[in-house]
C-alpha cells in the first residue's frame, strides 16, 4: 500500500440541507457530495467550492490517495492507515470511492502524518507537480534502485526503468552529482513510467536556452502522457524564470516531434540525423 499526496488543497463543507445537490464544475479534480435526512455535505478541491448555500466550511485539508484500485474483498486498509495516525494523536477524515480511499488531514498536521506513516512502513509519495493524469516527483531518491533495477516493493511499471534511466542513474552515482530529473508517475496508480527534466544550457539560434529531455517506457507511449509531462515541465520552467527552452529529437522520431509541436516548440535547425526545437516562454 502506498499513499499519494494530492497537491491541491481540499475543503469540507456543510451545505443547506434544503438546497438541491450542486452540480460539480467541469474542471473539478475531486468532488463528492453526501445527503442524509438532515444534512448535505461536500468534500471537494478548494478551487471548486461553491459560494452559495454554505452553512459551515473548513479549508486547508491535505488529501492522500491510496494508490491503485482496491477490490471490495480487501479488508483493514483504512484501519492500517488510521491506527498509527490515531496513536500519534492526529485526526483524519476518510472519503471512500468505488476504486480507493482518500485520507484527509488538516494542513498543519500533514507533515507529522507523513512522518508517522513512513515510520509505520507506509510509503508516501509527495509530488512536486501534478497534471490531470500524472505526478512528477524528484527521481534522485531512487537512484541506486533504478541504477541496479532493484524492483522489490517498488511501484514501477513492468518495463520501468528504461535503459536511459538506468544509464543516467549509474552516471549520477559515479559522479556523486544528482540528476535533477523528475520521475513521471501515473496519478491514479502511482506507478513510475518515465522521467523528465532539464539537461543544461545550449546556445541556439542566438539565445541561451535550457535543454529539456524526457523518456517514457514503451507500455505507456502513444497515450498523450509525453505531451502532458512536457506541458508540466514548461510550467515549472516558467516559475523558475527560464526564458528559453530547447530540445533535440531524432529525425525519425515523429512522436517526440508531435509532443514538442503540441507544446508550441518551433523547429530552428536540422541535419541528417536530428532536429533542434526552441520555445520562448
Amino acid at each position: 500500500m502506498i499513499l499519494l499526496r494530492q497537491i491541491e488543497p481540499y475543503s469540507v463543507i456543510k451545505l443547506d440541507p434544503a438546497m438541491s445537490i450542486p452540480t460539480p464544475p467541469a474542471e473539478s479534480t475531486f468532488w463528492t457530495c453526501s445527503r442524509t435526512s438532515d444534512e448535505l455535505s461536500l468534500v471537494c478541491a478548494t478551487e471548486s467550492a461553491p459560494a452559495t448555500g454554505v452553512i459551515n466550511r473548513q479549508d486547508d485539508w491535505v488529501a492522500f490517495r491510496v494508490a491503485g484500485t482496491m477490490e471490495f474483498t480487501l479488508t483493514g486498509i483504512v484501519a492500517s492507515i488510521s491506527e498509527p495516525i490515531a496513536n500519534a494523536g492526529l485526526s483524519i477524515f476518510v472519503v471512500s470511492t468505488f476504486d480507493t480511499d482518500y485520507i484527509l488531514i488538516t494542513s498543519d498536521q500533514a507533515a507529522e502524518a507523513v512522518q508517522t506513516w513512513r515510520f509505520a512502513g507506509i510509503p508516501v509519495i509527495e509530488p512536486t507537480h501534478q497534471t490531470d493524469h500524472l505526478t512528477l516527483i524528484p527521481q534522485d531518491g531512487e537512484l541506486t534502485d533504478i541504477a541496479h533495477n532493484l524492483r522489490e516493493n517498488k511501484l514501477w511499471a513492468p518495463d520501468y526503468p528504461g535503459e536511459r534511466e538506468i544509464l543516467n542513474s549509474l552516471l549520477a552515482l559515479e559522479s556523486g552529482e544528482p540528476t535533477g530529473l523528475l520521475q513521471i508517475r501515473h496519478r491514479s496508480t502511482g506507478e513510475a513510467i518515465g522521467s523528465i527534466g532539464f539537461n543544461g544550457e545550449r546556445w541556439l539560434n542566438n539565445v541561451t536556452a535550457v535543454e529539456i529531455g524526457y523518456q517514457l517506457v514503451p507500455s505507456v507511449q502513444g497515450q498523450g502522457y509525453g505531451t502532458e509531462a512536457v506541458g508540466a515541465l514548461l510550467k515549472i520552467a516558467h516559475a523558475q524564470g527560464i526564458q528559453y527552452l530547447c530540445a533535440e529529437t531524432r529525425l525519425i522520431d515523429a512522436a517526440s516531434q508531435k509532443v514538442l509541436i503540441k507544446n508550441d516548440f518551433v523547429e530552428v535547425s536540422r541535419d541528417g540525423q536530428s532536429i533542434w526545437w526552441l520555445l520562448a516562454l
